[in-house]
């Protein structure tokens, strides 16, 4: 493999630094020495850090580029994961994409745009009554957490019995680069929760089947073939882990962009029909999910760097979205850029299959907040980040504001 620019101490210790805790606030600094030296080799030679656009467009897209950490020579480091479609490869992730598919169709999410409105003037609405609010517990959170529940036919009621679980299992998608055993360990206690949940809810929706998605998902079929019991609840655990948590990560980080760019939250409050762009650029800009990891499984050349099989790739998806070889004046934060080839939902195979869902209810968000809420300023020292670095959100953020436009 051949050496890039960066001495391996230095490569080390600019990766460390991403994922320190002081950091959680702005990486974004850090991303862009790593995209200037990318692709980097570190832990010598085991993993390669790619972080320019091109190079992690080419490395998502490649069809011999694998999921499983089992593949890599760090994967002895990795724990099993389960029959998710985020760590399945070909053949077995394609089939299970392709069932998921019939049942996640374009119609459900049409189905649910009424809904996301309705929601959206509830958490207005609420808003109202109040001087100063917390952006996620508030809003972000909220609109996400029960289109999740009506798509799934979960009670509202019972979302507070599984989300901590929820968050707790989030974690490990930082993989083992910070994730320590105690954290592996909780992990699997709170899918154990969660399956065990999931479980009883399977059981009661076999007796009364309806319209919504997890009624769709155990009647799915397609010439004979159907998800299995353990395909259907680690689908299941996915829509509940990624489904609302990114949302809700994705609407706070694009509120909080909105309140550091007042002149683009003008330009969005005076046309709505940006909302799909201002998503995109939300996304973009500060990307709910920073990073992906795969495994070469042939010899590849990534701009002039041999990658041999079995190298873990990291793939800097917050990185790439800040490219300014792709992105002119990257850094700025721009609601009418249209950047829909962004890499936040990912690329290729696995490109998040719940895109347009998220696009849906962060448009609506977006747009109600720049639109309906008179003078919004955020309080000082306020915002407060999750310790997670891949899921990357915002824990509490106060905002005061003059009054609300009600619809």
């Amino acid at each position: 493999m051949t050496t890039t620019v960066a001495s391996q101490h230095d490569a080390e210790s600019i990766l460390a630094e991403l994922f320190a805790p002081d950091t959680r606030p702005d990486p974004y600094p850090v991303l862009r020495a790593l995209r200037t030296e990318s692709p980097l080799i570190v832990k010598g030679g085991d993993l390669v850090i790619i972080a320019n656009y091109a190079d992690c467009q080419q490395v998502l897209r490649d069809p011999s580029v694998r999921n499983d950490p089992k593949l890599s020579r760090l994967g002895k480091d990795h724990p099993e994961r389960p029959e998710s479609l985020l760590f399945l490869d070909p053949p077995a992730h394609t089939r299970i994409r392709r069932l998921v598919s019939k049942a996640f169709t374009p119609r459900v999410i049409r189905a649910s745009q009424p809904q996301i409105h309705s929601i959206v003037d509830d958490l207005v609405a609420g808003i109202a009554s109040k001087s100063e609010f917390d952006v996620i517990s508030d809003f972000a959170l909220p609109l996400p957490v029960r289109i999740m529940c009506a798509l799934l036919g979960i009670p509202l009621e019972e979302f507070d019995d599984f989300e901590p679980a929820a968050r707790r299992l989030g974690r490990v998608l930082d993989f083992n680069l910070v994730v320590h055993n105690d954290d592996l360990d909780d992990a699997e206690g709170a899918r154990n929760e969660l399956m065990n949940y999931l479980k009883n809810l399977i059981t009661r929706r076999r007796g009364d089947l309806g319209e919504d998605l997890l009624s769709r998902l155990i009647q799915v079929e397609e010439e004979g073939e159907v998800l299995s019991e353990g395909e259907l609840l680690a689908t299941c655990v996915l829509l509940m882990v990624a489904g609302h948590e990114t949302t809700a990560n994705l609407i706070a980080n694009g509120v909080h962009a909105l309140l550091r760019h007042p002149e683009q939250r003008a330009r969005l409050a005076t046309d709505p029909e940006l909302g799909i762009s201002a998503t995109d650029e939300a996304l973009r800009y500060d990307a709910p999910i920073q990073f992906v990891m795969r495994i070469a499984t042939r010899e590849m050349q990534v701009s002039g760097t041999t990658v041999t099989p079995g190298t873990a790739m990291l793939v800097l998806l917050a990185a790439a979205n800040r490219d300014p070889a792709h992105y002119p004046d990257a850094d700025r934060f721009d609601v009418t850029r249209g950047a829909a080839d962004h890499l936040a939902f990912s690329a290729g195979a696995h490109f998040c299959l719940a895109a347009a869902l998220g696009r849906a209810e962060g448009a609506a968000a977006l747009s109600a907040f720049a639109g309906r809420v008179i003078d919004p300023v955020l309080v000082p020292d306020s915002v407060h980040y999750r310790p997670n670095v891949n899921l990357r959100g915002i824990q509490t953020m106060s905002v005061t504001h003059g009054g609300v436009r009600l619809r």
